[in-house]
């Protein structure tokens, strides 16, 4: 295991797809903190460093699918894995090797983007407004996520053998993913009821307000059923996290570790049994 994380670590200081992950999570904190910084100047708005600092998780899951995908897919397609095989390492290493190598990354390009924003954008916006200790859970609940994310998009990456098809496999089920989650909350999000404005008087100008009840409003059952959806979604838990909004945030990390056992236990259980051309 140990030889595998280090040829691993070591591929993966020499992989342009790494750096160019770590660019991008600079260059996104950079480009949050410029057009947070124009909307403070222009508009006067109020910015807190610390809902940058969660925003990023709401992409998150797009940029770890891409990254797997490809970093993967060039073990098949060079045949790496199968030489690994025929060296002696058992496949359970491999598979599990490959997953830590994936998971510290996408945690170590979120970390970075953190820091980023952090070491700029509080001298631009001021202190964090919320609580350290509220502040730690939240990107604490979104590293598991991270997690979960990566033992997904780990798991269709060592599925599929053909690097073209994992990519597309795999940028489609993120936004999958993005797109259930928003309905959902489309669906928890619908108003009671609509308002609108009528003039009850033409000489005076008087308007009354009245409102009329939403057809479209979920019932009780429905919005269990969305909010159940959405909490065991990874996308959908980062939505909530970053919007900080979710009736119970200590089942997010549950839901999470749960994904993540599941699609590492399958993984390394179809994998052995999986035929290498």
């Amino acid at each position: 295991m140990n030889k595998l994380l280090n040829a691993g670590f070591a591929r993966l200081r020499k992989n342009k797809l790494f750096w160019l992950l770590l660019i991008f999570s600079i260059g996104l904190a950079l480009v949050m903190i410029y057009t947070r910084y124009s909307d403070m100047k222009v508009y006067g708005d109020v910015i807190e460093v610390e809902q940058i600092m969660l925003n990023y998780s709401t992409i998150v899951g797009i940029v770890i699918a891409v990254f797997t995908s490809i970093f993967l897919g060039v073990e098949y397609s060079d045949g790496v894995i199968r030489n690994k095989i025929s060296t002696g390492h058992k496949r359970v290493n491999i598979y599990v090797s490959n997953l830590l190598i994936t998971s510290v990354t996408s945690l170590f390009s979120y970390i970075l983007f953190i820091v980023i924003a952090a070491i700029i954008g509080i001298p631009l916006f001021g202190s964090i407004t919320m609580s350290i200790s509220k502040l730690l859970m939240l990107l604490g609940c979104i590293f598991v996520t991270v997690i979960a994310y990566s033992g997904i998009f780990t798991f269709v990456a060592m599925m599929i053998s053909n690097k073209a098809i994992t990519a597309i496999v795999s940028i489609m089920l993120a936004f999958g993913m993005m797109i259930a989650a928003l309905s959902c909350l489309n669906i928890l999000q619908a108003p009671e009821f609509f308002e609108s404005a009528v003039i009850t008087n033409q000489e005076t100008g008087s308007v009354e307000i009245i409102k009329e009840p939403n057809p479209k409003y979920p019932s009780e059952e429905k919005k269990k059923v969305c909010q159940t959806l959405l909490d065991i979604n990874p996308a959908g838990q980062m939505f909530q996290l970053a919007g900080r909004a979710a009736p119970d945030f200590k089942v997010l990390p549950l839901y999470s570790l749960g994904e993540f056992i599941v699609f590492a236990g399958a993984g390394i259980l179809l994998f052995k049994k999986k035929e290498l051309k």
